[in-house]
């Protein structure tokens, strides 16, 4: 199962459709503030932001900005992010935003370490799957945004608060796991330069469906004989030191190999992080991979795809934590002589965790293969939705992409 049955199909700027909203309970201890670098005082991106000992969770924006939302008051904030060591402050009780410097790790690397053989660790982190993942079905809370930018200006927005569902990966299989969207909105720029009616894939069930080590679409021997594996020097997430495999394509298939790398923790052998990218060297595979449809005489063509799939540990358990994908791809008419650069984006973070006694998503709330969250979402983009739900921070530039949609709809 590759890429191209693992994402939900979006379509660029459509029309869309009213569909009724359930509001999630609000949150009412909220923290927020910007993350940096001790050193160059450099903005950090997707930081892991968590409150210690408690299920809420987010990730920093573009900026190294957070907001980050409990039902319970916390006592303090995790700050963990690849290379860097893990920041611990106390939660700001008067509600002020707050500036965290985190420093760069300093690895102490044992010799066995060094030699390791990556074919021997992700054979050992395969077999520790059972072992590393939950045996229990599982409910998490997540927020979920949709972006498209055309060149630098973003022509698209939408975002949802929604459910996951996930069985136990001790029996294995993802057919039993579905997202439900509970709260949705839209923002498409009015202008119609900017729409194309190319349908890409993408989606928010695509933490479900990129799972990559519930579903085996990569992690067995018959497929990782497609790619040679090699040792990179080790990094540090959350103060845990990770095996670092880089992962180079070296057979062909008719579907696009990925290229990238695999992080696996070095105590429970759990796999962590998978950045993966697409091989571009044949573009008409990716193509293939990645395009729904496309108007006649459009010519399309993808630059770069791209996932990042991370797993956290709490309690002794890995679970899904963040999960972005990016789709670059150049797109203009035949007679024109300069292509068009678009990018498309997909994020969803796991902002809270249920287990025990939960019911399965019911098929009628859940997005099928070939849903639209644009045809589900709400028009009304309201500011307040920020004040009360556990978000993906938007960036500065996204708020201003916002604001400049929303004037220019209510002129027209």
């Amino acid at each position: 199962m590759r890429l191209k049955a693992l994402l939900f199909p979006i379509l660029l700027l459509v029309s869309f459709t009213l569909s009724a909203q359930t509001d999630p309970s609000p949150l009412p201890f909220s923290v927020s503030g910007t993350v940096i670098d001790s050193e160059t005082g450099k903005p950090l991106q997707y930081v892991g932001v968590s409150f210690t000992g408690l299920k809420y969770a987010t990730v920093t924006n573009s900026d190294g900005v957070f907001t980050l939302k409990s039902a319970v008051e916390p006592e303090s904030i995790d700050f963990t992010l690849l290379g860097y060591k893990t920041v611990r402050v106390q939660f700001p009780k008067d509600g002020a935003p707050i500036t965290v410097k985190m420093p760069r790790g300093n690895l102490t690397l044992e010799g066995a370490l060094v030699i390791a053989d990556p074919y021997s660790v992700l054979e050992r982190a395969i077999a520790k799957i059972k072992d590393n993942y939950s045996r229990q079905p599982e409910l998490f809370d997540c927020f979920y945004r949709e972006t498209v930018q055309k060149r630098h200006r973003y022509v698209y927005i939408s975002e949802a608060v929604s459910r996951m569902y996930k069985s136990s990966y001790y029996r294995g299989g993802i057919l039993s796991d579905k997202v439900a969207v509970d709260k949705s909105r839209i923002l498409v720029s009015p202008d119609k330069k900017d729409t194309l009616g190319v349908k890409i894939v993408g989606g928010p069930a695509q933490a479900v469906l990129l799972d990559i080590v519930k579903n085996d679409d990569l992690l067995n021997a018959k497929e990782l004989s497609n790619y040679q594996l090699r040792m990179e020097a080790p990094q540090t997430i959350g103060d845990r030191l990770q095996f670092a495999i880089r992962l180079i394509p070296a057979g062909s298939q008719p579907y696009p190999l990925y290229d990238g790398m695999i992080y696996i923790d070095r105590e429970t052998f759990a796999f962590t992080r998978f950045e993966l990218d697409y091989d571009m060297r044949d573009k008409d595979k990716v193509t293939s991979s990645i395009l729904i449809s496309k108007p006649a005489g459009l010519r399309f063509t993808p630059t770069r795809v791209s996932i990042r799939y991370d797993y956290t540990l709490s309690e002794g358990v890995s679970r899904v934590s963040y999960v972005r994908s990016e789709i670059r791809f150049k797109c203009d008419w035949k007679k024109r002589l300069l292509r068009t650069d678009f990018t498309a984006v997909t994020e969803l973070v796991t902002t809270d965790r249920h287990s025990g006694d939960i019911e399965l998503i019911p098929r009628k709330e859940s997005f099928g293969i070939r849903d639209v969250l644009s045809e589900k979402a709400a028009t009304d983009f309201d500011p307040e939705f920020w004040k009360d739900y556990n978000i993906i921070e938007p960036s500065e530039s996204l708020d201003k992409a916002i604001d400049r949609i929303i004037r220019k709809t209510e002129r027209n």
